[in-house]
C-alpha cells in the first residue's frame, strides 16, 4: 500500500511540474508599442503547441487565432481612429487536453496619432444639413453601423491585396478636416485618382454585404472578407454587383465616379477590422509589410 502511495503521489509530483513548465512555456508577446490610432497590430502566443484551443477578448470583443507554426499562435488587432489614447488590457484564453485552462495578460498602449488638417470649402448646402436630409444621413449611417460587428467565422481573402484603382493617393487617412471652418471628422478612408468611368476592382476575395446610393457615399458597394475585414468603395458612378454576391480579387464592382459628397471623380477605399476604421494603406502596402495571416 505505501509502495502504491508513493507512486501515485510521485505521478502526481511529475504532472504537476509538466503541468507548470507547460503553462510557463505559454508567452503572450505583443506589438512593439506604443501603438497609433488607425494601425492594425499582430500579437503572438508562444509556446502553445497543436490541439490547444486559444480566444482572445480586446476591448469586449472576441478575437480570432490562426497558427502561425506549430508551436505559436496569432491575431490581428485593429487599433480604431478615435480609440481615445490610453493602455488598454488583452486577455487570452488558452485550454489543452490534459492541462489546466491559463489565462495571458497584456496591455496595448495606444497614442494619438497626428494625420495632418485639410481644409476644404463646399457649397453650404453640403455642410449644413436640413432636417429631411440630417434624417436620412442617420437612416444610412445606421445601416453601416449594423455591420461592422458580426463576425463571419469564414474567412475569404486570401494572399496579399490588390489596388482597387491604380491611381496615386489623394487624401490620406485620418486628416483632420475642417469644412468651410468648422471641424468636423477625420477622414475615415483614403481617397485614390481615378478618371470617371474608370474600373473600381475588389481588394480581395468576399461577398458583397452592402450596396446603395447614399447621401454623403454617393453610390457605394460594401464586401465582407470574413473574420470581421470590411471593405468600402464610395463615389462609384456605376454598379456592378448586388448584394449577396461573391467576388474574386480583382473583380471589377463599378466604376469610379463622383457620385454623393464630391467635388469630383475619385474613389473613396474604407477599412474596417472587427469595427475598428484602420487605414487601407496598410493592405495596399508591399505583402512583406502587412501583418500577414497564414494560406
Amino acid at each position: 500500500i505505501l509502495r502504491r502511495l508513493f507512486l501515485l503521489v510521485f505521478t502526481l509530483m511529475i504532472f504537476a511540474l509538466t503541468a507548470k513548465a507547460t503553462a510557463d512555456a505559454v508567452e503572450l508577446i505583443g506589438p512593439k508599442q506604443p501603438v497609433g490610432q488607425g494601425e492594425v497590430v499582430r500579437i503572438v502566443l508562444k509556446g502553445a503547441t497543436d490541439g490547444t484551443e486559444v480566444i482572445g477578448f480586446w476591448r469586449g470583443q472576441p478575437l480570432e487565432f490562426f497558427r502561425i507554426d506549430e508551436d505559436n499562435y496569432g491575431s490581428l488587432v485593429g487599433i480604431d481612429l478615435r480609440l481615445a489614447p490610453g493602455t488598454y488590457p488583452l486577455k487570452v484564453e488558452v485550454s489543452s487536453p490534459g492541462n489546466s485552462p491559463l489565462t495571458r495578460r497584456a496591455t496595448l498602449k495606444v497614442v494619438d496619432k497626428d494625420y495632418g488638417v485639410q481644409h476644404l470649402t463646399l457649397p453650404k448646402k453640403m455642410v449644413t444639413l436640413d432636417p429631411a436630409t440630417l434624417a436620412r444621413v442617420k437612416k444610412e449611417g445606421a445601416k453601416f453601423s449594423r455591420l461592422w460587428y458580426k463576425q463571419n467565422p469564414r474567412r475569404y481573402w486570401r494572399g496579399n491585396f490588390v489596388r482597387p484603382v491604380p491611381g496615386k493617393l489623394n487624401t490620406p487617412f485620418g486628416r483632420r478636416r475642417i469644412l468651410n471652418g468648422e471641424p468636423r471628422s477625420p477622414h475615415s478612408g483614403v481617397d485614390l485618382r481615378a478618371a470617371e468611368g474608370e474600373p473600381i476592382r475588389a481588394v480581395n476575395h468576399g461577398k458583397i454585404v452592402l450596396v446603395g446610393d447614399f447621401y454623403f457615399h454617393g453610390k457605394a458597394v460594401v464586401i465582407d472578407h470574413g473574420w470581421g475585414l470590411y471593405s468600402m468603395y464610395f463615389h462609384l458612378s456605376q454598379l456592378n454587383v448586388s448584394k449577396g454576391d461573391f467576388v474574386g480579387k480583382n473583380a471589377v464592382i463599378g466604376l469610379a465616379g463622383s457620385t454623393g459628397r464630391a467635388t469630383g471623380p475619385h474613389l473613396h477605399l474604407g477599412v474596417r477590422w472587427r469595427g475598428a476604421r484602420i487605414d487601407p494603406s496598410i493592405l495596399l502596402a508591399p505583402p512583406e509589410q502587412i501583418p500577414s495571416v497564414p494560406e
